[in-house]
């Protein structure tokens, strides 16, 4: 029998940023998610399909050139090298999407396709930052954006958040009072359904927090694609049917809390859009908006790398919104998601109240797919190290998933945030029975700590 070499080690040789690269934290969660009788508000799955179902023709007719008359590129094109813009008909719809939703005030902004968020992130810092310099987060962020900063080599600068979002007179505090080598350039936001937090930006923090990163000339990088996933101030109600009467209040597309983009008059916001949370995560297909030289950067980058989102990917989402709904059946799909969001979260939060009750405290999301939980522990028991990962081992015994809160945390030295007394539960694709059971489930984990409701 022949025995092979065992190849030669070349992990020396590693780039600084290739080391840097780590493997997400919410996928360490994956081995307990499909633990037998496991429920996971873990993972922020979506919905990904109309109140209807989207019927599989509308999805699958994709023509040849030379057949059928159609709005959208033949696959014969879609299945091409193409430029940096990707495909006419989607660039035709988010132009008029943006107009029509966001209407920036400023002249000449400009679009370009990412292969979703996290791509589009990558892109939108690469413009502005070099390694080693710094970029102002919410202390409590998305984990993916963590490590692809961290990645890049950057320096976290954290901003206090409350339940509506990055403080604005934290903000000025921090730029006031920087020190830093480097000047602060960047700042990163989710202002609507923060991840974790769900915090939404009212009009009035959104429009204070633009005027400070005026005063302080910052570039945002604005990630919203929790942005239609709005439920306006509807209180949480204990009955799927009580909820159901609450639908005509729900924003629909024309009363959404505005985007900073569309507070824009500097083209300072470069916004990243995704389907990742309106179709299904693994499109893997957003936009970026901004304005057209750091457009024009980025669709260079685009040719230089991935080229443009796949074309089977663009072609399906073209045929899908231009031809089987068009503007009125992107309306109707925007307000199944948020009536199928409005009932989860109602059930998860009404389920918490009567189970779990004083053991945690939270904050009701006014959007998104996350509520932010603080457990309510002693003095004694937020002194004990190690207690947060005494809580989960808990949950993950008596089968229910929430993910700790330092996984949130941009801070370098785990030590400082493990114990921090938060966890993040995600509404967004658990049953009904099964959010109420969840609620059920956390109460007893957490009562072996000596909490009660």
């Amino acid at each position: 029998m022949t025995v092979l070499n065992a190849p030669v080690d070349f992990s020396g040789y590693m780039t600084e940023r290739a080391k840097r690269r780590q493997k997400s934290p919410l996928k360490s969660l994956i081995k307990y998610i499909f633990m037998p009788d496991m429920v996971s508000l873990g993972g922020g799955c979506s919905k990904s399909t109309s109140e209807d179902g989207v019927e599989e023709g509308d999805l699958l007719v994709l023509t040849r050139e030379g057949q059928k008359e159609s709005s959208v590129e033949p696959l014969d094109r879609l299945l091409q090298y193409g430029g940096g813009l990707g495909i006419k008909s989607m660039m035709d719809f988010f132009t008029q999407h943006m107009e029509q939703i966001h209407s920036p005030k400023y002249e000449g902004w400009s679009i370009v396709p990412s292969v979703g968020s996290t791509d589009a992130l990558g892109k939108a810092i690469d413009l502005f930052a070099n390694e080693g310099d710094p970029i102002l987060v919410a202390e409590w962020t998305y984990p993916t954006a963590i490590e692809t900063i961290h990645q890049i080599g950057l320096e976290f600068v954290t901003v206090q958040i409350d339940s509506e979002g990055m403080i604005p007179s934290s903000l000025d505090h921090v730029c006031t009072n920087w020190s830093g080598s480097s000047p602060l350039r960047l700042i990163y936001v989710i202002p609507t359904g923060q991840n974790p937090t769900g915090a939404t930006m009212s009009l009035s923090r959104r429009t204070e927090f633009y005027k400070v990163c005026q005063k302080h000339d910052l570039i945002i990088i604005e990630d919203d694609p929790y942005y239609f996933l709005q439920f306006a101030n509807i209180p949480v109600v204990d009955s799927v049917q009580e909820t159901q009467q609450l639908f005509p209040q729900l924003p629909g597309i024309h009363n959404l809390v505005p985007s900073l983009l569309s507070l824009d008059t500097d083209g300072r916001v470069i916004r990243l859009d995704t389907f990742s949370k309106l179709l299904a995560p693994n499109l893997r297909y957003g936009w970026i908006t901004a304005q057209f030289p750091l457009i024009e950067k980025i669709m260079f980058h685009n040719e230089n790398s991935v080229q443009q989102p796949s074309g089977f990917t663009q072609g399906l989402s073209s045929k899908l919104l231009t031809e089987c709904w068009g503007p009125s059946g992107f309306l109707e799909h925007v307000l199944f998601l948020q009536k199928e969001y409005l009932v989860r979260r109602n059930a998860l939060v009404s389920s918490i109240q009567k189970h779990v009750g004083n053991m945690v405290s939270l904050t009701i999301p006014t959007s998104g797919m996350f509520v932010w939980l603080k457990i309510n522990l002693s003095p004694s028991q937020l002194a004990t190290p190690g207690i947060m990962d005494q809580i989960f081992e808990s949950m993950v015994s008596h089968n229910v998933l929430l993910v700790p809160g330092c996984m949130f945390s941009p801070v370098s030295d785990n030590n400082l945030v493990k114990d921090e007394p938060y966890l993040r539960a995600a509404f967004s694709y658990t049953t009904l029975d099964q959010l109420e059971d969840s609620a059920i489930r956390l109460a007893a984990a957490l009562s072996s700590f000596g909490l009660s409701k």
